[in-house]
């Protein structure tokens, strides 16, 4: 991803300031919290020329940067990029500089970014008080019922440029989440033909040390996946819920099952994340033992999806770029990833076509998907400022 130049607020000449000396990762995530905070409770308070310097600070780190923290420090430098265009917008505005209709759309373009720098901060979680490396998380609410009208079915972002009487970066809108058929009109459920893996009840634990959690939250203990425990990917043991694609020989299906939904109302932050082998070769792909989820796999794809507290969803997809030696995303990859999820998230489904997949996973990675050899990991992760990510994997780890 090409780094974001810094937007300068006409009419505002500030009186450069001697550079910081330059931060770390965790100082520029907590100083990135903090002006967040500022900016929900008075967004006129904020200074353009501090939110100028963590932009540049953040570029600056990220060049170095690589894997989580990288993609961490991108998603700020694109949050506070689009507020400070926001705020440029509306200073024009106010002169009279920008029709009322340009200012509404820079205004919904503006809000949609800040969105996903959002997401990318809770990242943070691995560690109570300083944002986690990557690992962001999903959200917890109970609801016993899984009829197909509890279902939802969310498409992969597209980029797009969003028109506009001034030079306006391309914004990459969230996925349009559309309700699923009503029961009449649903296709009935496939019977599975293989039984799925059945993940063991409460093995929940801490993300970064591994230690069991007595008390974990509600909504993150798996209750099945179709993963075995020696990680192969059944593909057809079939999910209890409707999922377009499941059962297709042409496609990879691969769901998740809860044993119960997160609460309506929560603080913590849920993660869906998957982890695919495409070959069964621990030596491609991301090496194994690189994340938390492939102590065992080499891993060519990447994939998952975000749930906020506020119940917003963000899914992502990476493909392993060999060359660069770090995940491919965004307009490198295909946009061909469809994920599944019923209402009241306590089920998720990934569901990729596999021609595709083969093509773009031979070219970024140089390796040659094999259908019987498909191996991976499911797991729920959740967290939030004050509380460190916890985790269940589904299969277990080794």
């Amino acid at each position: 991803m090409e780094p974001m130049e810094p937007v300068e607020i006409p009419g505002e000449h500030p009186t450069p300031a001697e550079p910081p000396a330059p931060a770390d990762f965790e100082t520029l995530m907590a100083r990135h919290a903090q002006l967040e905070r500022q900016q929900r409770q008075n967004p006129d308070s904020l200074n353009t020329e501090t939110i100028q310097a963590l932009v540049a600070e953040l570029r600056t780190l990220s060049a170095s940067a690589t894997g989580e923290e990288r993609q961490a420090l991108e998603a700020a430098q694109r949050r506070w990029t689009a507020f400070l265009e926001l705020r440029q917008a509306m200073a024009a505005n106010r002169r009279g500089g920008i029709p009322v209709w340009a200012l509404m759309l820079l205004t919904v373009a503006g809000m949609i970014v800040i969105a996903l720098g959002v997401s990318w901060m809770l990242r943070r979680d691995v560690t109570p008080t300083v944002p986690p490396p990557q690992i962001s998380l999903a959200d917890l609410t109970p609801s016993p019922d899984l009829t197909a009208t509890a279902l939802t079915q969310l498409a992969m972002p597209t980029s797009e440029a969003l028109p506009s009487p001034t030079p306006t970066p391309i914004f990459q809108a969230l996925p349009t989440v559309t309700p699923a058929p009503t029961p009449e009109a649903a296709p009935p459920t496939a019977t599975p033909t293989v039984a799925p893996h059945a993940d063991p009840p409460g093995d929940v634990a801490s993300l970064a040390g591994g230690q069991a959690v007595s008390a974990p939250p509600q909504g993150l203990d798996s209750l099945s996946c179709n993963i075995g425990g020696d990680t192969l990917i059944l593909r057809e043991a079939l999910p209890s819920f409707t999922v377009s694609g499941a059962g297709d020989a042409a496609r990879l299906t691969v769901w998740l099952q809860l044993a119960e939904p997160p609460p309506a109302q929560r603080t913590l932050t849920y993660h869906w994340i998957l982890a695919l082998d495409v070959d069964g070769n621990a030596g491609t792909g991301r090496p194994k033992g690189a994340g938390y989820i492939n102590p065992d796999l080499g891993t060519e794809v990447g994939a998952g999806v975000m749930f906020y507290p506020d119940g917003r969803a963000e899914p992502y997809f990476y493909i392993w770029d060999s060359a660069q030696g770090d995940w491919a995303s965004g307009a490198r990859v295909p946009d061909i990833m469809e994920v599944t999820f019923t209402e009241t998230r306590d089920a998720v489904a990934f569901s990729l076509p596999l021609a595709e997949l083969s093509t773009a996973i031979q070219s970024l990675s140089g390796v040659t998907l094999e259908a019987a050899q498909l191996r991976g990991r499911l797991g729920t992760i959740a967290s939030s400022d004050t509380v460190a990510a916890i985790v269940d994997f589904c299969p277990d780890l080794p």
